[in-house]
């Protein structure tokens, strides 16, 4: 289910870059968004020491819960694929910074850097099939 959740969003991502260069900031936001389920689709369920999750949020509640983590549901999930991802620890930190920026910060971004995005939800997409 996560997976595909993440192939609506890459659509959606894929169509948006097409549109006349107008929605720059959400071929960001949804190239991000689909990673974000690819990469939960490759790493659940999880042992994690002598812990078993089946899902990002059992991991996200048990963190928050038993181990008093102040860390955001994003900033848990990067600390994963660095984990166990490292193959894409770069892109995704640069995607999620990147998302962050075009999202809170200013949403004008430029066609290359929307390109490239998308460019690199695709090699996180292919490291998570």
């Amino acid at each position: 289910m996560r997976f595909e959740h993440g192939e609506h969003n890459e659509e959606l991502c894929d169509h948006l870059l097409g549109l006349e260069k107008r929605f720059n900031d959400w071929v960001v936001t949804t190239a991000f968004y689909a990673c974000i389920h690819f990469v939960e689709s490759k790493l659940f369920p999880l042992t994690n020491g002598d812990k078993d999750f089946e899902s990002f949020n059992a991991y996200c509640d048990f963190q928050h819960n038993e181990n008093n983590s102040k860390l955001s549901k994003h900033a848990l999930k990067a600390q994963l694929v660095k984990i166990y991802l490292p193959a894409i620890n770069t892109q995704y930190r640069m995607l999620k910074d990147a998302c962050m920026n075009s999202r809170y910060t200013d949403y004008q971004v430029s066609d290359n850097k929307a390109q490239s995005c998308r460019d690199t939800m695709k090699v996180i997409k292919r490291n998570c099939q």
